[in-house]
């Protein structure tokens, strides 16, 4: 018999593994919307043979439909209004990307000037193409 009382230890709840999970998860719906942005619109990219693959997520996404209406970020811009949202970001991050996605079927006068644009603001720009099958 014994007259010693045993307390039971209280049980920790360890957090840090719940916290782990809970970044991954916000990196992921981060990254997931990221990638959403570059396929809202009805456009079909042009192919090419000799592209390659970058890796890196662009800071803008610029596209250009089939009827030449420029899309920055998936809403609507006129031409004189994308200027200037080139320039604020190229004064907030001057080594952005844009990631020009133009329509294979968009007239050659659209994309020029969407690219025309990216330049006077001092941003690079990228090319969406598909690879040729």
């Amino acid at each position: 018999m014994s007259l010693v009382v045993t307390r039971r230890r209280r049980a920790d709840i360890n957090v840090i593994p719940l916290i782990d999970v809970m970044v991954v998860l916000v990196f992921f719906l981060l990254l997931a919307g990221r990638f959403d942005q570059t396929h809202s619109l009805a456009i079909v990219p042009p192919t090419t043979t000799t592209g390659a693959a970058q890796a890196g997520v662009p800071s803008l996404v610029l596209s250009v439909d089939k009827d030449g209406k420029l899309f920055l970020e998936g809403k609507e811009i006129a031409r004189a209004a994308l200027e200037q949202a080139l320039a604020a970001q190229a004064t907030k991050a001057p080594a952005s990307e844009v990631l020009i996605v133009a329509d294979e079927r968009s007239l050659t006068g659209a994309s020029v000037a969407a690219l025309d644009a990216v330049a006077k603001a001092g941003l690079r720009p990228r090319l969406l193409t598909r690879p040729a099958r």
